[in-house]
């Protein structure tokens, strides 16, 4: 794994500022933090907002969006007292791709040097081509020289082949410019636009796991999202339409609950594990309509509503594990968060679904974030904040470009020879 350096700051003022933006589909949050020469993260101001005109990553109402969005920032804004400019975006997608590229040119016993490195990376921007595609990451995975992988640094070293890994992580190019334009017309610039499940993995996933193989699970709202890390890297990502709200919708359709009620149900009462003692306990709700009815419902009917649900979630999830060809890879190793993942019971019958041991990622640590943004459901835009200062071993390349050509592979290739020269 090819690390980069932590943070510049020669290209900070005094008291550099940081502000995030997690687009989600239920919600909207914004941090603004400041770093010190320390490395030290501070919260200064924090924000969140129902999410209106986005559902599963795409764009319906961009009206909607701007407004929420705008109103989202400016929370943040009035707390810390600053007014933004440049903000750093993160989002997700089912239409996120990752390619894993291998790249092998001839030495000839050589000692390997810059040119060389130059060459196997002209060879991928000719032989690869995006289409109607958009790059958000290009990371380097490991080198090899004689079919000898695990290379950090080739520079300097003698062999007949240089083989070069990487990962490129791209979204479709209309869905990205639509974020961008009602970003902009927000009057912010987007510093980066980041896909959050890969700093969700950077921020939360411990440096051996990473290494060894592990599978972090972002169950979120509408869209719930399988990565899968090993060397040190991200090397696949799926996400499917399937969330908590679709145990809401179920929970308000059998019961006649409103879909606020039914949420609140299920957050305050929903679990997975049917307790003898408790199951024929029962929750009083209003149903829907004028005359505000009552009913009784037992936690055991709760359960029965809730369950295949998850069951269904979960094993889908199981299966995109199975079929991303990285089961071995990760062996007992799965990550759960998002909002989702917080119903009782939901560890336990994961990890019987999977027959892999699970764990429910830990909060990120940091200064002044605000008690009711530890939570799993908040740990997208606490990761983006995270990602912002480390950045691991992504080449950190800003979406953002001036003309089409930008988005070529070959202006990643050039952008990566210079950051290879800059760090080594």
């Amino acid at each position: 794994m090819v690390k980069s350096n932590l943070i510049n700051y020669s290209s900070f003022s005094k008291s550099p500022i940081i502000a995030a933006l997690d687009i989600g589909s239920s919600k909207i949050c914004c941090l603004i933090a400041k770093i010190d020469k320390n490395e030290t993260l501070s919260i200064i101001g924090a924000g969140f907002q129902e999410s209106k005109g986005l559902v599963s990553g795409v764009i319906t109402d961009m009206i909607a969006l701007e407004n929420s969005i705008r109103n989202c920032v400016a929370s943040a804004e009035k707390m810390a007292s600053v007014r933004i400019k440049n903000i750093i975006v993160g989002f997700s997608s089912d239409n996120i791709n990752i390619e894993n590229l291998n790249i092998e040119i001839d030495l000839k016993g050589a000692v390997i040097g810059q040119r060389d490195l130059n060459r196997a990376y002209n060879f991928l921007s000719e032989k690869h081509d995006m289409g109607n595609r958009s790059i958000l990451h290009v990371i380097p995975f490991q080198y090899s020289i004689d079919g000898n992988k695990g290379v950090k640094n080739p520079i300097g070293m003698i062999g007949d082949k240089l083989g070069v890994e990487i990962s490129i992580i791209s979204s479709d190019s209309n869905t990205l410019k639509n974020l961008e334009n009602v970003v902009k017309h927000c009057d912010l610039e987007i510093d980066e636009i980041v896909y959050t499940p890969y700093a969700s993995g950077i921020s939360l996933l411990s440096e051996e796991e990473k290494e060894l193989g592990v599978a972090l699970i972002d169950m979120g709202s509408t869209l719930t999202t399988v990565s899968i890390f090993y060397n040190g890297s991200i090397l696949y990502t799926k996400s499917i339409p399937l969330g908590g709200n679709m145990v809401t919708n179920d929970v308000s359709r059998i019961f006649s609950l409103s879909f606020a009620n039914a949420e609140r149900i299920k957050i305050i009462n929903g679990q997975l594990i049917e307790e003898l003692e408790n199951s024929l306990s029962t929750i009083e709700v209003d149903t829907l309509g004028e005359d505000n009815e009552s009913i009784e419902i037992t936690r055991k009917d709760l359960i029965s509503v809730i369950k295949p649900r998850i069951f269904e979630i979960v094993n889908t999830i199981n299966d995109i594990i199975i079929d991303s060809k990285y089961n071995n890879i990760i062996a007992n190793r799965v990550v759960i968060t998002g909002g989702a993942s917080q119903m009782e019971g939901l560890l336990d019958f994961t990890s019987k679904v999977f027959g892999k041991k699970a764990r429910l990622a830990k909060s990120i640590q940091i200064n002044a974030l605000p008690e009711n943004m530890k939570s799993p459901s908040f740990s997208a835009i606490s990761s983006m904040v995270k990602y912002s200062i480390t950045k691991n071993n992504d080449i950190n390349m800003k979406l953002t470009k001036k003309n089409n050509n930008s988005d070529s592979i070959y202006a990643y290739v050039q952008k990566f020879k210079n950051w290879f020269i800059e760090n080594f």
